[in-house]
């Protein structure tokens, strides 16, 4: 299988390299350069493709592609020999074909034989495609899965279990390479592109053991669109995640057209980890949470303990606490409907009478916001 990729100047590629495990999803937003670095790939394992004159981007300079083996051995677009197998499944073929033929390999034309059967016999192409990949999964090995957008036309169970698929096929000595807006986050290579147009591919690095599986319990597709946003604004829980927005447009901001993102953490104690994921992620970000000391009363060593931790962790304005909590800020009493009084109350009150502390967050977000992409 694949163990490094080099491209210079190919495409949007100037000088890049990516290291894959056997599964690896590249993010990144639109235009960012994602489907030019599965060409690469492409380029390098079909043996009827190989580096074409629209290849080269920058100037006269040559573009070179090249990939390490896992058993040592170099290939590049003129060096090709003893390939291993390739599947590739673009997202413009999902109601369709599925695939395109791009591989003389054994298991790989087997694997598009079980492709071909499939279509004829499944309702749907989409359902053709998780069954196709069950057989995959039993019958081949050595074979590389270029895939993009493989969640497109599934629902969140049937996206979920293709990605249990995609491990089978990797225990089975295949690799799988995809794009996603769902990543896992072992698995993430993030691309981006420059002012210059310039692609670059960075692998997020990875978290201790314990951070690792916290990571996995806590992080779902809704969170994992923090990747894709220009600033992220970490909170602690419901109440938080469904007031900001109004208070974002009520100081004249759409956080949807900024890309900015509110991202339940699902409590205060995971804030120091969405915190290291967005530092390793390069995600401008602020952290806002409750203090949670009240004035007639002792906090205890554990929570001030916590507080430390959290503007620590943030860094120097990175975050913004509220004495005693959020509901105290906007002067909402009792526990009972949190939320929803919460909106109704920031949804009632004019651009003028926003509580300070709330303006606070709209500023350290918006000026600490990547620019927007050309292609958003």
């Amino acid at each position: 299988m694949i163990r490094e990729v080099k491209a210079i100047n190919f495409r949007t590629a100037r000088d890049v390299t990516l290291e894959f495990e056997s599964i690896a999803a590249l993010i990144g937003n639109p235009g960012s350069g994602k489907s030019n670095m599965l060409a690469g790939i492409i380029a390098l394992l079909d043996p009827d493709h190989g580096l074409r004159p629209d290849d080269v981007r920058y100037g006269n300079v040559e573009a070179s592609l090249e990939a390490t083996l896992t058993d040592g051995r170099v290939i590049s677009a003129e060096h090709r020999e003893d390939l291993p197998g390739l599947i590739v499944i673009p997202a413009n073929l999902r109601a369709s074909d599925l695939l395109l033929p791009a591989s003389r390999h054994p298991d790989a034309l087997r694997c598009m034989e079980i492709f071909r059967r499939q279509l004829e016999e499944a309702p749907a192409p989409r359902v053709a495609l998780v069954r196709a990949l069950e057989q995959c999964a039993e019958a081949v090995g050595g074979v590389v899965f270029v895939i993009e957008e493989p969640e497109l036309f599934l629902a969140p169970h049937g996206d979920r279990y293709l990605y249990q698929l995609f491990r089978r096929l990797a225990d089975h000595g295949n690799q799988v390479l995809y794009t996603t807006h769902s990543p896992r986050l072992e698995e993430i290579h993030l691309v981006s592109r420059d002012s210059e147009g310039v692609t670059a591919v960075e692998h997020l690095q990875p978290l201790d053991a314990d951070d690792e599986f916290r990571a996995m319990c806590e992080f779902d597709a809704e969170r994992s669109e923090l990747f894709f946003s220009r600033a992220a604004v970490l909170v602690e829980g419901m109440s938080e995640k469904q007031a900001l927005p109004y208070v974002f447009r009520t100081l004249g901001h759409d956080i949807d057209r900024e890309a900015i993102s509110i991202i339940d953490c699902g409590g205060k104690t995971s804030l120091p980890l969405f915190i290291e994921i967005c530092r390793r992620a390069h995600i401008p970000y602020i952290a806002v949470f409750d203090s949670d000391v009240r004035g007639h009363e002792k906090p205890p060593q554990d929570v001030l303990r916590l507080n430390r931790r959290l503007r620590k962790a943030a860094g120097r304005d990175r975050y913004v606490e509220f004495n005693p909590d959020f509901e105290g800020v906007l002067r909402i009493r009792g526990r009972s409907k949190k939320p929803a009084r919460a909106v109704d109350k920031i949804r009632a009150l004019p651009a003028e009478e926003i509580p300070t502390l709330l303006h606070l967050i709209v500023e350290l977000t918006t000026a600490s916001a990547r620019p927007i992409p050309p292609s958003y």
